[in-house]
């Protein structure tokens, strides 16, 4: 990073800015100026010299403020003589002592915490390239005895006549990871859960006297939360009728196939595989998480001349500092893959799990993190081995990092067996951060 960059306090808590700066090891200048007061660090590889207790009681005050700015000058510093600490370090300090803590530590160096210093974590970096075996053997048994697990999308179908989605188009969708199930053809159907609606009408006549309800149906998927895109197909003859179809929240219309045999048949089946698979990716396609553009263009410049390893051990350091043991998964098209870690020896001959996996899946599909795990199922297990232990904690946590509004890996936090810290700006800058990184 060659370039000055700043921001205000009301984009970042300064302690989270300290925690994002420490974790990329930078060195240069970094200038806190807020309405308690005003802090200058000169910082060498991300640590800073270790203050007195005066010096971070007035730190803590200016630490608590989110009125003002920063600005994060980079440049060559002296090399750093005596005591040091890490720039984390400096703000959990800092707010032990600043206003309103009762008592202060005598030393920032006194209480440690229950963690390893941040010298002594040893982050597990494992080859970006997968074995050459990537458990072909293992995907085909899991497929075979649990199916069921292995499904990443379930797709709901509302037909006039079930027969033509029978068969060919249900065998190819399954093997596709998409979960076919067909309801009753009425507009009153439970559609809680599914990831895509697909409703069949072969004549338009079907809709006589109904069309509110079909159209209330159409704005209960589309209205949903999330909501699911609904693929509706029909003769489209109606302009009027079709308006009213793109109006209510139709997310694809079609044309219904002249027939369900032959040629005909075939066409229709793969045009409309095509247009569910794109709805389901446009699905993941989510927003980037809300971050100003001063913080993001600062994580970019922090982490500008950062490798894929430096960048994932830089995420598993700022993670070890909230919890006991760690593993950064990145999500492909078909597996999900073990990159790094802290804690977990993890299981170099085990890296792959695939992707339909269900505690995974989970967090991939819908973007949000799971805080808890229920050991003893089969796809917590499956991921304790590629974490290389028996059984994992029930409080591990499972937060989604992210890349251009898409989940592009997953973080396996354990968080040490007691109350969940705070992670609001972990999930978030983690997610920048590692979504920077990700290969």
């Amino acid at each position: 990073m060659k370039r000055p960059l700043s921001g205000s306090l009301e984009d970042i808590a300064p302690p989270a800015l300290l925690r994002l700066v420490s974790a990329t090891s930078p060195s240069g200048v970094l200038t806190i100026e807020s309405d308690r007061g005003a802090l200058s660090l000169e910082i060498d590889h991300g640590r800073v010299r270790a203050p007195s207790t005066a010096e971070l009681r007035r730190a803590g005050r200016v630490l608590g403020s989110r009125r003002g700015g920063f600005r994060f000058q980079p440049t060559e510093v002296e090399r750093l003589q005596g005591s040091v600490m890490s720039l984390s370090d400096y703000a959990e300090a800092a707010a032990a002592t600043g206003e309103g803590s009762a008592g202060g530590a005598s030393s920032p160096a006194a209480d440690p915490g229950s963690r390893p210093p941040r010298g002594e974590v040893e982050i597990h970096v494992l080859p970006a390239a997968a074995p050459e075996d990537p458990l072909r053997d293992l995907v085909a048994e899991l497929e075979t005895q649990a199916n069921g697990e292995l499904l990443f999308a379930r797709l709901a179908v509302i037909a006039q006549d079930p027969r033509p989605w029978r068969g060919s188009l249900e065998r190819e969708w399954r093997q596709r990871g998409w979960e076919l199930e067909l309801l009753p053809f009425a507009p009153d159907a439970d559609l809680e859960g599914f990831d895509l609606v697909v409703v069949a009408h072969d004549q338009d006549a079907a809709r006589s006297g109904q069309e509110a309800r079909w159209l209330d149906l159409v704005r209960r998927v589309s209205g949903a939360q999330p909501p699911a895109p609904l693929v509706w197909v029909s003769p489209l003859v109606d302009a009027v009728w079709v308006h009213r179809l793109i109006d209510a929240g139709v997310a694809f219309l079609m044309p219904a196939p002249q027939g369900h045999a032959g040629e005909t048949a075939v066409r229709f089946a793969a045009a409309l595989t095509q247009v569910v698979d794109r709805q389901l990716q446009l699905r993941l396609q989510r927003p980037d998480p809300e971050l100003s553009g001063s913080v993001s263009e600062l994580v970019g410049a922090l982490l500008s001349a950062t490798d894929p390893d430096e960048g994932v051990r830089s995420l598993l350091l700022m993670a070890a500092e909230k919890f006991e043991r760690g593993a950064v998964l990145m999500v492909g098209a078909k597996v999900c893959r073990s990159r790094a870690g802290f804690g977990f020896p993890l299981n170099r001959n085990l890296t792959e799990l695939p992707r339909g996996d269900e505690v995974l899946e989970r967090v991939i599909r819908s973007g949000e993190a799971i805080m808890e795990i229920d050991p003893t199922s089969v796809s917590a297990r499956r991921l304790a081995g590629v974490c290389g232990i028996e059984a994992l904690s029930p409080a591990t946590a499972l937060i989604p990092l992210g890349r251009l509004g898409a989940v592009a890996g997953i973080l396996v936090a354990d968080r040490r067996g007691g109350a969940l810290p705070e992670i609001d700006e972990l999930v978030v800058l983690a997610g920048r951060l590692g979504g920077a990184v990700v290969s």
